[in-house]
């Protein structure tokens, strides 16, 4: 009797753990966008194709070839649109729908599905694209809004939040808030120095303010990054003077 009830705690031991294993591997996708989740997607290896093409489609754009990246990402969103009727709520999904449609140019559409997930998921991926999106709608004050729940979702080192930060300054700018837009830009430029761009933007703000040895610094940043960049070669020559140099 000893024996045999001995023998039944031992399966029922061994049937745990190999339903613990069994769960373990249900629920594990690669976390292809930084950030783990316990939902599993529906299909762990037709989103890793969508986010591998998605990711081919960014390198194409990268060097200079929409045309081919746009085909990536066509297909990308549509391997992800197959996947979602099964699986709406995921955030995985949703968050590469997103990005898909934002390469392509279509923020309304960005906009319109990330406001409907939001409604029932606490995503800080799918709030910053919808506020970049909002941003290129000219829905600064929208924009805004959400670029701020983004920065009380996000991890300190997401990698979209120097950029996040580059377009609350652009906000500010469009808004006549040059105070602010200082702000946001100098954080941006702090975070990711390499963006002649971003310095650029920066002087033009410190020039607006006044600042003008400021801007003269940052103009020079931008042209070091970038010596071609005439605009950047432009404000630096024309706040020279009044910066006393």
């Amino acid at each position: 009797m000893r024996v045999l009830k001995r023998s039944c705690i031992a399966a029922r031991r061994i049937f745990a753990f190999s339903l613990i294993g069994l769960t373990a591997l249900l629920y594990f996708t690669p976390d292809a966008w930084g950030q783990s989740d316990s939902r599993p997607v529906s299909s762990p290896s037709s989103y890793q194709a969508a986010s591998q093409l998605y990711q081919r489609g960014r390198q194409l754009q990268t060097g200079g070839k929409e045309a081919e990246a746009a085909k990536a990402f066509v297909s990308s969103l549509a391997m992800v649109e197959k996947l979602l009727p099964a699986d709406a709520a995921n955030p995985d999904l949703v968050s590469l729908q997103c990005w898909n449609l934002f390469r392509l140019g279509r923020h309304k559409d960005v906009a319109a599905i990330a406001q409907k997930a939001l409604q029932t998921l606490k995503d800080h991926r799918i709030t910053e694209t919808m506020a970049e999106s909002l941003y290129f709608l000219e829905r600064d004050e929208e924009a805004l809004r959400n670029f701020a729940k983004y920065f009380e979702l996000a991890p300190p080192h997401d990698d979209r939040m120097s950029s996040a930060y580059y377009y609350v300054g652009e906000c500010y700018v469009r808004l006549k808030k040059y105070e602010h837009a200082d702000i946001a830009f100098s954080t941006a430029t702090s975070m990711e120095k390499g963006m002649y761009f971003w310095w650029y933007r920066l002087g033009s703000v410190k020039e607006l303010l006044g600042q003008y040895k400021r801007a003269y610094g940052a103009y020079g940043t931008a042209l070091e990054l970038n010596s071609g960049f005439k605009p950047a070669r432009d404000g630096r020559e024309r706040v020279k003077a009044k910066a006393g140099l």
